[in-house]
């Protein structure tokens, strides 16, 4: 093995710490000393370490004067994270240009929580993000896509040592559990170009650790507030419960015209909203919502749903959408997706209302294929919050997006036949029941995959995906939709159907929908928009 330390900074002496270093398992160690290199446009000075034996110690001894850096291992790819065959480690914040089209940085939140990105681009430009590797505080159990574990380290000195994250106490760095370095499986060019399949799915999240204080025991003091504060809790309670029932004898017709109030819920059991073929279409439907709290315990199958929320614990930021965010976070120490509305939407009645709507669904479905839901947490209405099974391997787009960027070859194999036949599975048991369940939106974004590539489909309801190349105004996720959809005619479960058969379309060539399309030139000699591509498709359909 050998290892090569780059530097952005063009004047340095190659004696500082590097912003990266990349671990190749041959033997072609070039010996460079603080020589220039082109990746593009953009200038590296690089150093090479030959005849490497210990890289991680190697590269915790290159960022000893480093506050955090990060390790990417990337594993063989049929290995389940069990076979590595390189390491690489970036310093956080910089952009690094990987070749003459791509580009990526370790981006730490505000919260603290860091991401590995990488683009379609140079400059690390947001609209151009692909794909997004979490760094873990422990790498052990957080293989992605059966190929990728990345995790942050916190550089151990004397005044820091107490608050240290890494994986390892000893050395700060992690002693890998997997077979060997398999020289096999990747072919090295000796420069950063070889990062950008270091990369794995956006749907894995970064832990941060957590320092407890000791706790010095519970003074007579404090037992004493604990005991009012329930006898006082108590009398609250006992308050409400008899001032509500005196409110129902009033029978107060007008409690849901108050600003704020929400329509008493029916169950998704009785008065459905349907289409007009009798097929349940739960992703539209507004429905009516509780009044308060205590409404949400009329709801039979939203009380026996609910989880304790001091039990959910929120850790990092996965997606936000137009409606909802979702968040990676814990539930009785076992990890999950935390689904949310937007702060600024989180009292507004038609939103709340599809939140339940959606929770109501879900605690009826029972499928292997369909992500599994834990149930829903609240302290208040503004609070509410689905826990759902999380999913390691992220979701489908990420993986084909992987699988372009590296050139994988297009057509059927093993894996993408198994995805494939998932899906179908899912979409069955949908439209089995009775009524019917039509998922409504189903695409790549919306099928979710484990650590080893299992698939199961997801998003019943309000939450949607950030607007970007695959959304158009006025008509959602056209891409994958069906014409009589597009159209705005009557629909049913083969709707679903033509999606899915778009679905397959992208697992045959991985690039999006009508993307062939849009790369001929429009009348004006321009790249044809997804919208444009779209408006002829609808003025063709409306000529049939």
């Amino acid at each position: 093995m050998w290892a090569r330390k780059f530097f952005t900074n063009t004047a340095s002496t190659c004696d500082e710490t590097p912003d990266a270093i990349v671990v190749f398992i041959d033997d072609k160690c070039s010996k460079a000393n603080c020589a220039n290199v082109m990746h593009g446009e953009t200038k590296y000075k690089v150093s090479d370490t030959c005849n490497v034996t210990k890289p991680y110690k190697l590269i915790k001894e290159a960022f000893s004067k480093a506050n955090e850096y990060v390790v990417v291992e990337t594993y063989k790819t049929t290995s389940s994270c069990s076979t590595l065959s390189q390491t690489a480690a970036y310093s956080l914040g910089k952009c690094l240009a990987i070749n003459n089209r791509r580009s990526i940085q370790c981006f730490q939140s505000p919260a603290g929580n860091v991401t590995v990105k990488y683009y379609n681009a140079t400059d690390c430009s947001e609209g151009n993000n692909y794909l997004n590797v979490p760094a873990y505080t422990n790498s052990s159990d957080n293989c992605v896509n059966s190929s990728y574990k990345a995790y942050i380290t916190v550089v151990e000195s004397t005044s820091t040592a107490s608050h240290s994250t890494s994986a390892s106490a000893s050395s700060n760095v992690p002693n890998p559990t997997s077979t060997p370095i398999d020289s096999s499986d990747s072919s090295v060019s000796g420069s950063l170009d070889t990062l950008s399949n270091e990369a794995s799915s956006s749907t894995g999240q970064t832990t941060t650790s957590t320092l407890e204080s000791d706790n010095p025991g519970i003074s007579t003091g404090a037992i004493i507030g604990i005991v009012v504060g329930v006898l006082v809790a108590v009398l609250v309670v006992a308050w409400f419960v008899w001032y509500r029932r005196r409110f129902t004898k009033n029978g107060d017709s007008d409690a849901d015209k108050r600003e704020g109030a929400y329509a008493q819920a029916s169950s998704p059991k009785s008065d459905q909203k349907s289409t007009d073929t009798g097929v349940t279409d739960f992703s539209s439907s507004i429905g009516l919502g509780p009044q308060s709290l205590a409404g949400l315990w009329d709801d039979e199958l939203i009380a026996t749903s609910r989880i304790p929320r001091d039990k959910v614990l929120v850790q990092q930021l996965i997606n936000r959408g137009g409606y909802g965010e979702v968040y990676y976070g814990l539930y009785n120490g076992q990890r999950v997706a935390l689904k949310t509305l937007l702060p600024e939407l989180r009292k507004s009645i038609k939103h709340v209302n599809q939140l339940l709507d959606e929770v109501r669904l879900l605690a009826m479905l029972d499928h292997p294929r369909v992500v599994h839901f834990v149930g829903i947490a609240w302290d208040s209405l503004s609070d509410l919050c689905i826990v759902l099974e999380y999913m390691e391997g992220g979701d489908l787009r990420a993986l084909l997006a992987s699988y372009e960027a590296q050139g994988h070859d297009v057509g059927f194999d093993h894996t993408k036949v198994t995805i494939a036949l998932h899906v179908a599975h899912a979409l069955t048991y949908l439209h089995s029941l009775d009524p019917p369940v039509l998922h409504r939106d189903l695409k790549s974004k919306n099928v979710l995959l484990t650590s080893d590539l299992q698939a199961k489909i997801t998003d019943f309801g309000i939450s949607r995906e950030r607007a970007d190349k695959t959304m158009t105004a006025g008509v959602g996720t056209s891409l994958w939709m069906a014409p009589e959809v597009m159209m705005g005619e009557r629909y049913d479960d083969k709707a679903d159907m033509f999606s899915f058969g778009v679905m397959l379309s992208e697992l045959d060539l991985h690039t999006l929908p009508y993307s062939h399309a849009k790369h001929n030139l429009s009348s004006s000699g321009h790249k044809m928009p997804a919208a444009e591509a779209l408006y002829h498709l609808q003025t063709v359909l409306r000529e049939l």
